[in-house]
């Protein structure tokens, strides 16, 4: 019992851990190569157990392992994080420039001064009054704001902010997340078809079960079934229906022109009669070839994509939400699924990966598909949304979407309980 819930513990925090984790990962990486500053990239969420700088990015692993986050400097227009007239507090360098800014409370060695202006776009400069007048500073890139007493963000030059690269920079960071997640939904349902393998859908025998009507009649492994009755057959599925359609009686015999190493042969075979139907008791042959697994693995998100989109569109026609599940719906899945084996687990894994970077697509603020929507606009009007009123929607939508989590999340606790 311990074991299982161990087992179910472990493959729920590395699902879901996998699958946010690959997400930051895609716009980590094109923001990088975009030239923007990432101050943070952090694997779970809460306290730093371990943290590391490299190449201006702290890399950290959190306490509670759930998910991550990635930290893109200039999101938001850096002049929107401050009100001229507030008190605030500053850290100087030995050539002036502010290296350290923030609340008096959150900067306790800082000198404290009246914010007169400020331009923190272009000229990356602070107007400060400390009581003697107003005097010019400059703003060293990259420098810390503190938002709290142990938590900041980074001021950048502009060629550093997202807002300061063009539309189609900024439209491939937001996609970089999705289609990390579908890449990884193809590479995890490729690793599951080369442990199970993937049906060949041709008649060459892949087994024959023991004490079967097969085995009596000394069909083996390996053999070519060309003809049925003299019907000609290519495929496991024609084979399949010829069998299943043979109702003339429980003890009619079906011949069977066979290929065995080149050799054709002839052998007669009764079916049994099973409550599914007539059964000879053989079994399809199964290919497990790493080309034929990473193709079968890359359809299957492709086709798996297709019919979720249309899922979609029946809960919005319909208004039935009875499919949905959240996190704990889908812990429950991941759970029933290590029980049975890590196969499962990888499959469904691949599964959760693909609908994360579909629903990420929604064209719905606070998602990556409510940005890429903005884009649009901008690209249509010529110009930018304002990104305060911008910042407001995308408030908004992260609000509604978390009680719409609560929501469904409360319907599978009461279902499972």
């Amino acid at each position: 019992m311990i074991l299982d819930v161990v087992r179910a513990v472990v493959a729920i925090v590395l699902v879901f851990l996998v699958c946010v984790v690959i997400h930051e990962l895609g716009h980590f990486l094109v923001a990088k190569k975009s030239g923007v500053n990432v101050p943070a990239f952090a694997v779970g969420f809460g306290p730093k157990l371990w943290k590391r700088v490299w190449k201006g990015t702290e890399f950290s692993i959190r306490a509670f392992p759930l998910g991550g986050m990635v930290q893109l400097a200039g999101e938001i227009p850096q002049d929107s994080l401050f009100r001229k007239g507030e008190e605030i507090a500053v850290l100087r360098d030995d050539e002036g420039r502010i290296t350290v800014l923030g609340d008096p409370v959150d900067v306790p060695r800082g000198q404290v001064a009246k914010l007169v202006d400020l331009d923190l776009t272009h000229r990356m400069s602070m107007t400060l009054d400390f009581g003697d007048g107003p005097s010019a500073f400059s703003v060293r890139s990259p420098a810390k704001l503190m938002t709290g007493a142990r938590s900041s963000m980074v001021l950048v030059n502009r060629n550093e902010q997202v807002l300061g690269k063009p539309l189609w920079q900024r439209a491939a960071m937001i996609l970089a997340g999705p289609a990390m997640n579908f890449l990884l939904a193809g590479v995890l349902f490729a690793v599951y078809f080369m442990q199970s393998g993937v049906p060949t859908d041709s008649t060459r025998i892949g087994g024959v079960l023991p004490g079967s009507a097969a085995a009596a009649a000394g069909i083996r492994a390996g053999d070519q079934i060309v003809a049925v009755d003299g019907r000609p057959v290519s495929q496991w599925t024609q084979l399949r229906q010829i069998i299943l359609s043979d109702n003339k009686s429980a003890h009619h015999q079906l011949v069977l022109d066979i290929n065995r190493n080149g050799t054709p042969i002839q052998l007669k075979v009764t079916p049994a009669q099973e409550p599914t139907g007539p059964e000879l008791g053989i079994e399809e042959s199964i290919d497990h070839s790493p080309i034929t697994a990473v193709k079968t693995g890359f359809s299957t998100m492709y086709y798996t994509s297709i019919h979720a989109v249309e899922m979609y569109g029946q809960i919005v026609r319909h208004h039935d939400l009875s499919t949905l599940s959240g996190p704990v719906g889908i812990a429950d899945v991941i759970s029933s699924q290590a029980q049975q084996s890590v196969w499962r687990v990888v499959m469904v894994a691949g599964l959760l990966s693909l609908n994360l970077g579909l629903f990420n697509l929604l064209p719905f603020p606070a998602l990556d598909g409510g940005r890429l929507l903005f884009m649009v606009f901008e690209m249509i009007r010529g110009k930018a949304v304002d990104p305060r009123k911008e910042s407001l929607v995308h408030f908004v939508g992260f609000a509604l979407l978390m009680l719409f989590a609560v929501v469904i999340t409360y319907r599978d606790v009461a279902r499972l309980f």
